[in-house]
């Protein structure tokens, strides 16, 4: 009886050192965090269904995420698709908004491409393995905005688009790729749009 009671605690005792190892690799919200630095006065990024839009660096985004559980240790190694931004009005791309890599030693990553996909938001969301870690101020817009062809720059978007083109009562930042700030959409978004007239997920 006593042999068995103590292969009992044995075995109970290994998977509290099993468990105890999983949960201190868990991300934790309340101590992972993300640095978002715009150096202009441009906090918006137009992306497209192909990869083809602006990036977060060449917009002179910085944009990076630091993964912690919630000891406060760094999380190294954590797979680049396992982070990701979000918005739920975005139609991305499949694989379209992960991070540039896996974290590193420090639990960082970071995200200075585009995303692979349309719609025009004013916020983007950090998940790190399903969990929350931040709400940032980055905006998109994107020559793909119309819901009815969600990830493909198609006829319909062209219609929304040419609805607006020259006309001052009709501005909006969503059709204004190049956020010259009006007072309308102009030649300039006209040319980006029909440079991606047809894009869609590759």
């Amino acid at each position: 009886m006593l042999k068995k009671s103590l292969v009992v605690a044995m075995f109970a005792l290994v998977a509290a050192c099993f468990a105890g190892t999983a949960a201190a690799d868990i991300v934790c919200a309340d101590s992972s965090y993300c640095v978002v630095v715009f150096g202009t006065t441009k906090d918006r990024v137009t992306i497209a269904p192909n990869g083809a839009g602006e990036t977060f660096a060449g917009t002179s985004i910085t944009f990076e995420v630091y993964l912690r559980n919630c000891a406060g240790a760094a999380l190294a190694g954590v797979p680049a698709q396992e982070v990701v931004v979000f918005n739920s009005s975005l139609c991305i791309c499949p694989g379209g908004n992960i991070a540039d890599a896996a974290t590193d030693l420090n639990g960082k990553t970071t995200f200075s491409g585009t995303i692979r996909g349309g719609g025009c938001v004013e916020s983007l969301q950090v998940f790190a393995d399903g969990v929350g870690i931040c709400t940032t101020t980055i905006k998109t817009n994107s020559p793909d905005h119309v819901p009815a062809s969600p990830c493909a720059v198609d006829a319909g978007d062209l219609s929304a688009f040419a609805a607006k083109l020259g006309i001052p009562l009709q501005y909006n930042i969503c059709f204004d790729y190049n956020e010259s700030g009006g007072p309308t959409i102009d030649a300039g978004d006209l040319s980006f749009f029909a440079s991606l007239l047809g894009a869609a997920c590759q």
